[in-house]
């Protein structure tokens, strides 16, 4: 199995456990799942630009096979970015989660626009150079982390005990972060050759 099936089936795999997540779970745990939707489509998006391209349309650039149309699409990665950006943040804020908790239609949308900005941001990555998606993983990465201890910090804006947001905190660090960054660090060996 290749690396491209293997995105796929995580990519509806996660997908699949978001949605289960975000219907049934608590409203801590659903504050905490908000990475299910933008990871799977991240990865869907990027899935659906590789497996779309017919072999013959791809180019070796800096060690890699990228595909034609992301070199056509390179220039308007940032706007891509801006706009995959701007569909996830604004659900993210403690002014409109309580909101989203409360209205069903919102909840929906909230749930599909992290995916959309995560599909726009995957289908993107292909036409980054390797310190773009270095630092694009960094600031993401980063994002993350700081926005976790502000959660914890600012439990009561979000309507949470700061307790219960703990524990689900640590085993998102663990289960999640740790993993996501131990598959970075590899990805960024392999690429200047220490493995």
């Amino acid at each position: 199995m290749d690396l491209v099936q293997i995105a796929k089936y995580i990519g509806f795999s996660l997908l699949i456990v978001s949605i289960i997540l975000y219907v049934f779970v608590d409203p801590v745990d659903r504050l905490l799942s908000y990475q299910g939707p933008i990871l799977s489509g991240a990865l869907l998006g990027w899935y659906v630009l590789i497996s779309n391209t017919p072999r013959d349309k791809f180019i070796e650039t800096e060690g890699e096979k990228i595909p034609i149309v992301s070199i056509l699409i390179r220039k308007r990665a940032p706007l891509f970015m801006a706009i995959g950006s701007l569909l996830i943040i604004p659900w993210l804020m403690p002014q409109i989660y309580p909101m989203v908790l409360e209205i069903q239609w919102l909840f929906v949308l909230s749930f599909l626009s992290e995916f959309l900005g995560g599909f726009m941001i995957g289908y993107i990555v292909p036409s980054l150079k390797f310190t773009e998606k270095l630092l694009l993983f960094s600031l993401g990465f980063a994002g993350d982390t700081i926005y976790l201890l502000l959660l914890y910090l600012a439990s009561g804006i979000f309507h949470v005990p700061s307790q219960l947001l703990l524990n689900s905190v640590i085993v998102l660090v663990y289960g999640i972060k740790f993993p996501e960054g131990v598959v970075f660090a590899v990805y960024i060996m392999k690429k200047i050759g220490g493995i």
